[in-house]
């Protein structure tokens, strides 16, 4: 990985794969995912050009970083499956704009602290629900982040992250908490996440 570049190197020569951009998918740890994949395709006898096709049409699996659409020039991405704060560093890691975070859910006693410090000036506002959201803004705080909001649900969340989100930037749902209390399960969060997302109102041209 030189930059946005995935080169293979065979040897003999070198080989320009893809720019991280053309991906569907971020993250660090996912390009290196990809470059496994690359690598095991083309000394397997795949053809570049068709690497290259289905490393750029694969999409992220569900709940785990999912892109879900953009609206109003804001991206949405599903990351429900960060359900614990190590899960949800990886999530806000591979944010590539400024994010707009929600957080917050059922409370495993987790500590926040080494989450918030992972932010690293990317996030613009943290929207917290559930049982941890006083917990997490204590520890936010604490930390020196005080751009957090509560809301009473994750559909509120949505709402407010919309309306304080500009052109450009990113809203995630990376809860860094289980979702019991408010669902089922993740899946079901992430589900009803991105109905929410697809109910927001289109701005007018």
């Amino acid at each position: 990985l030189d930059g946005k570049k995935i080169i293979l190197k065979d040897g003999e020569k070198e080989i320009e794969v893809v720019n991280t951009d053309d991906l569907k998918l971020l993250g660090k740890h996912n390009f290196e995912n990809v470059m496994a994949a690359v690598a095991m395709a083309y000394y397997d006898g795949v053809a570049m050009d068709s690497i290259r096709k289905s490393i750029c049409e694969f999409t992220a699996v569900e709940h785990r970083i999912e892109y879900v659409t953009e609206k109003n020039g804001v991206a949405y991405y599903n990351d429900s499956k960060g359900t614990n704060p190590d899960a949800a560093i990886k999530g806000i890691q591979a944010m590539d704009r400024p994010t707009l975070l929600i957080g917050g859910g059922y409370d495993k006693q987790s500590s926040y602290d080494e989450w918030i410090e992972a932010f690293d000036g990317k996030v613009r506002f943290l929207v917290l629900i559930g049982q941890t959201r006083e917990k997490i803004e204590e520890t936010a705080h604490k930390c020196g982040f005080m751009n957090t909001i509560l809301a009473d649900n994750l559909e509120e969340a949505v709402k407010i992250c919309a309306e304080k989100a500009n052109k450009g930037d990113a809203v995630l749902l990376s809860p860094a908490c289980a979702s019991w209390g408010q669902f089922d399960n993740y899946e079901q969060r992430g589900r009803m996440f991105k109905e929410y997302v697809y109910a927001l109102p289109e701005a007018d041209a």
